[in-house]
């Protein structure tokens, strides 16, 4: 599946732009899920010309777009850096 558009470069990218375009995978994922569910075509764009995809020929569609969901899940995370667990320190200095 080739995409209308595709990101060049990353690096100058925040975790609100990874996360937006996330998003914008999981809901493609969303829309196939209710076209098979109801029935009706999934409506793409490829090239210039634009097809109508049957509810049973979705699965390849949905793989990719889970796949670069998973993708940037990964980078976000790798952006955030290491979960910190911070406690608060109940005790007043001194006291264990």
């Amino acid at each position: 599946m080739k995409l209308k558009y595709e990101l060049i470069d990353e690096s100058g990218l925040d975790i609100e732009d990874l996360e937006v375009e996330r998003d914008l995978q999981l809901a493609a994922v969303d829309a196939i899920r209710r076209a098979r569910r109801f029935g009706t075509f999934y409506v793409i764009e490829q090239g210039d010309e634009v097809k109508q995809v049957p509810p049973d020929k979705t699965g390849p569609y949905e793989q990719d777009l889970l796949a670069e969901a998973k993708r940037l899940n990964v980078r976000i995370a790798e952006l955030r850096g290491p979960a910190q667990n911070l406690e608060l320190n109940d005790k007043p200095a001194g006291q264990k």
